[in-house]
């Protein structure tokens, strides 16, 4: 019997149609509590606070934001992004994969688990989902199932809309804090009569309970919707990057760690040249003759210096010019990305 939730690492007997299905993920379910714990803050009391034009307008922009978020979130795991064909099968239990057999999943367009022959090179096999996706970009925890062609708009509609509630909450708490010391007036009918300190017995206190507890949320709430905010942003500026590169998420990973395998190989290539620390004919004090460095040792320890560099610059253009430096038809790792 399948346990309810996991860390997301075990592998399905059968392929994953959906990011519902047992076993959930952990984050997945981290992801619906805070969900539905902000948006209810923002609707009960963050929309209350603000006076009545402003109000309007972040009601309307929230509601907006988290039906469309609600809308691509259902389609991002409801769609199922495996290839064409595979979706064409039934569900069967998927066999292991046996590397005395073969030495990848994928080899010469045709996947040994799947059975199936892949429409293209960046179709990959999830090991997770254990299902060929159709141009594979990640393994998303936080839906419980792949990004591929088939559902990557849907799933950067998602980013999109839920990073924008975010800002948006963080701006209205930001001005919350500062018409609270500059001019509470401008708060809402509500707002004003919880922060009034008319009640309080100490005239030389500024604040009383009330406003004080009503600051303290304010701070709270801009801080967490600051941190919801900046892995979002930090995510969605990556997504942009990548496009413009024309690459996925699984290609330009996989290429950043061939770039930095090949740097590491060429430092230790290097660093087990011998250098020069002098040169010149002579005799050392015991009568030894001391070590002939002619200009053609030199050139060549220089030149070895010169080729690190090239190398460098030559990974930083490969990467530019969307040169992806690994074999596309090998089954991609454990370690997949949100």
């Amino acid at each position: 019997m399948e346990k309810c939730c996991n860390s997301g690492e075990t592998q399905r007997p059968q392929r994953r149609i959906h990011g519902l299905q047992l076993p959930l993920n952990y984050q997945q379910i981290i992801a619906w509590i805070v969900f539905i714990i902000s948006t209810l803050i923002n609707f009960i009391i963050l929309v209350q606070i603000q006076f009545y034009e402003l109000k309007v307008i972040s009601l309307l922009i929230f509601t907006t934001l988290y039906v469309l978020f609600v809308l691509s979130y259902i389609f991002a795991i409801f769609l199922d992004p495996a290839e064409k064909d595979l979706r064409k099968r039934e569900i069967n239990d998927v066999p292991e994969f046996d590397r005395s057999i073969h030495a990848h999943v994928i080899e010469n367009g045709r996947c040994h688990l799947c059975n199936i022959h892949t429409s293209n090179k960046k179709t990959k096999h999830c090991g997770i989902c254990n299902k060929c996706v159709h141009n594979f970009d990640h393994h998303c925890h936080w839906m419980n199932s792949c990004i591929g062609q088939r559902n990557y708009s849907a799933f950067i509609v998602c980013v999109v809309t839920i990073t924008s509630a975010a800002l948006l909450t963080a701006c209205l708490c930001l001005a919350d804090i500062i018409l609270f010391f500059i001019h509470p007036r401008l708060l809402s009918s509500e707002a004003q009569s919880y922060i009034n300190c008319t009640d309080n017995m100490d005239p030389n206190t500024p604040y009383c309970l009330n406003s004080i507890l009503f600051l303290s949320f304010s701070v709270i709430h801009l801080v967490g919707s600051i941190a919801l905010a900046c892995p979002l942003l930090h995510l969605l500026f990556f997504h942009i990057y990548i496009c413009i590169l024309g690459v996925t998420t699984y290609e330009y990973i996989m290429s950043d760690k061939m770039s930095y395998h090949r740097v590491q190989c060429c430092n230790t290539s290097i660093n087990k040249r011998p250098f020069i620390v002098s040169r010149g004919n002579g005799l050392n004090l015991d009568g030894s003759t001391k070590t002939i460095f002619n200009e053609k040792n030199l050139q060549e320890n220089d030149n070895s210096v010169d080729n690190l560099i090239h190398v460098l610059i030559n990974l930083e253009i490969n990467k530019a010019k969307k040169y992806l430096l690994f074999d596309k038809n090998k089954v991609h790792p454990q370690q997949e990305t949100a």
